[in-house]
């Protein structure tokens, strides 16, 4: 079963782009799953007052999508195309934030 922040349409999106097999998707979904359990706990002590869930609700769901993507690449071995995914989000997120300034 997927992630329930990762939106439905779009993991079927990447499920049938990438042709993932119900294990894999497994995979994809409980190691997309782990890192955003890992960065809540890298958070310093006073951050955690956020609870896992109240955390996980807070990631935008392009974010999960992407994770769920990188996640998907990175199990099929395609390690190189991961890392210019995950380059370019980096890129648009900057550029956002940039535009988004006052």
């Amino acid at each position: 079963m997927l992630d329930k922040h990762l939106p439905l349409e779009a993991a079927a999106e990447v499920i049938n782009s990438l042709g993932l097999d119900s294990g894999q998707t497994r995979r994809a979904n409980r190691t997309m799953q782990r890192i955003v359990h890992r960065a809540w706990t890298r958070r310093s002590t006073a951050k955690r007052t956020v609870t896992l869930d109240e955390f996980a609700d807070a990631v935008p769901e392009c974010h999960w999508t992407l994770m769920f993507e990188a996640c998907a690449l990175i199990l099929l071995g395609r390690d190189s195309e991961a890392c210019a995914l995950i380059t370019a989000a980096r890129r648009l997120e900057a550029a956002r934030n940039v535009m988004e300034a006052p």
